[in-house]
C-alpha cells in the first residue's frame, strides 16, 4: 500500500512539474497587450494644436510632405483643412504614400505631440 501511495505522489508531483503551464501564455498576452500601440484617428482623436506641430514637423524633415503642403495651400493650417475636411481622403493617401520611408520623422514627430507640455 505504501508503495502505491509512493508511487502515485511521484506521479502526481511528476505530472505538476512536466506539465504545461498556462502562467506563459498569460504573461505573452499581457505583454502583447502592453506593446499594443494605441492608434489614433488624426483628424478626430488629435487636438488642433497637435495636429499642426505635427504635420509643420513632418513637413520640416521630409521633403515629399513638404511638397506636398506647398502644392495644397502652401502652410500648415491650409494642409490640415484640406486633410481633415469633407473630401480629404486622396490627400491623406498622398501624404501616407511620402511618409512611407520616413519612420525616424514619424517616430520623431510623434513624440512631440505625445509629450506632455510644461
Amino acid at each position: 500500500m505504501q508503495t502505491a501511495f509512493l508511487f502515485f505522489l511521484l506521479v502526481s508531483i511528476a505530472y505538476v512539474q512536466c506539465r504545461p503551464s498556462e502562467q506563459p501564455v498569460e504573461a505573452v498576452e499581457e505583454t502583447a497587450v502592453e506593446e499594443t500601440v494605441e492608434e489614433k484617428d488624426f483628424c478626430k482623436d488629435i487636438g488642433e494644436d497637435d495636429q499642426v506641430l505635427y504635420l509643420g514637423c513632418i513637413s520640416g524633415m521630409v521633403d515629399e510632405a513638404d511638397k506636398i503642403m506647398k502644392r495644397n495651400g502652401g502652410d500648415v493650417h491650409s494642409l490640415l483643412e484640406k486633410i481633415c475636411g469633407g473630401n480629404g481622403g486622396l490627400l491623406q493617401m498622398e501624404v501616407i504614400k511620402a511618409l512611407e520611408m520616413s519612420d525616424q520623422a514619424i517616430e520623431y514627430c510623434s513624440m512631440l505631440i505625445q509629450s506632455p507640455t510644461m
